[in-house]
């Protein structure tokens, strides 16, 4: 979180940034380019920086070259803004627009003492996993994390997607689909896809080999259409079924510097597919559960069975 005087905001440290609470002046370093910082340095001084040009872990090595004693980007468009900047050794967070526009305020206004705190988060998490009596192996694995942040109810992040698997493995189970399907709720997805980084190391080849697709599901509870996003087979193999259903869903994007727990199964050669539906409003205190559309989710379930019905061939 950032705190500026009396003033409280939420924040989102980047992935790999370091731990912890540094107060100081807060200096307007623009795009974080070397010649936008003071002559002399920051000397310890928060840098105030916008998104934009430069990697976010060129804005944070430039800072720290500058002698930040902490870094707050903030997004420039509307939002929240997730990133990875490993490399950088003071705390390093995200803010909105918004928030960014208003601490520019305040340093307009004749100066501001901001406080940062990044704090590293401990204890144990869990994947929750649920697969057919007597499978060694799964067809297929559909899942979404259940973790949020702190400054947010996590309704549509990731409530929606939690709720969504649930009930898909219950539809699947009823219907006697044949499989096998498996289904995980993956933990300490938000800190670095770590839950879901972890089942798929404890696979075996063998097992990824049988693994014919990966179904994610992950922010799916308002009723903007469904982002398809992952490989290419999968998305037009989804898009059809769509299709079919009169199911508003197409290829599309994350936002920049977004990912989820789909990413694990990618980069082990599982075949991938991400149910997303845009909302800006995640990770924020807005994100709260009369938000998330029964109807929306109800499509999301049904176009992520025939998905599944589809890999199995009926």
């Amino acid at each position: 979180r950032v705190d500026a005087g009396d003033e409280p905001f939420a924040a989102i440290a980047f992935h790999g940034v370091a731990a912890g609470d540094v107060t100081g002046t807060l200096i307007d370093a623009g795009i974080g380019r070397p010649e936008e910082f003071p002559a002399g340095g920051l000397q310890g001084a928060v840098a105030l920086i916008e998104r934009g040009d430069l990697t976010f872990e060129q804005k944070g090595a430039n800072a720290v070259a500058a002698w930040a004693g902490a870094i707050i980007v903030y997004n420039n468009e509307d939002g929240n803004l997730i990133g990875d900047a490993a490399s950088v050794p003071v705390p390093m967070v995200a803010v909105t627009r918004e928030t960014g526009l208003r601490l520019k305020e305040l340093i307009a206004a004749g100066g501001a003492q901001v406080k940062v705190a990044v704090v590293p988060p401990t204890g144990t998490a869990y994947n929750v996993i649920a697969k057919p009596k007597g499978a060694t192996a799964c067809a297929t694995v559909t899942g979404g994390h259940y973790d949020s942040v702190p400054v947010t109810e996590g309704a549509d992040d990731n409530a929606s997607g939690t709720a969504a698997t649930v009930e898909l493995a219950r539809v699947v189970a009823a219907n006697g689909l044949a499989g096998p399907h498996c289904f995980v709720l993956f933990g300490a997805e938000e800190v670095g896809l770590i839950g879901s980084r972890y089942y798929v190391s404890q696979l075996t080849q063998a097992n990824i080999d049988a693994m014919r697709a990966m179904v994610d599901l992950d922010v799916v509870g308002t009723t903007v259409p469904i982002a398809l996003v992952g490989d290419a087979d999968m998305i037009e193999l989804v898009r059809v079924e769509a299709q079919r259903a009169g199911i508003d869903a197409a290829p599309g994007e994350l936002p920049g510097n977004a990912g989820s727990d789909h990413i694990s199964f990618q980069d082990a050669g599982v075949p991938v597919v991400f149910f997303y539906r845009h909302d800006p409003l995640i990770h924020t205190p807005a994100d709260a559960i009369g938000r998330l559309d029964a109807a929306s989710l109800e499509q999301t379930v049904r176009l992520a069975y025939a998905t599944l019905a589809a890999l199995a061939g009926g």
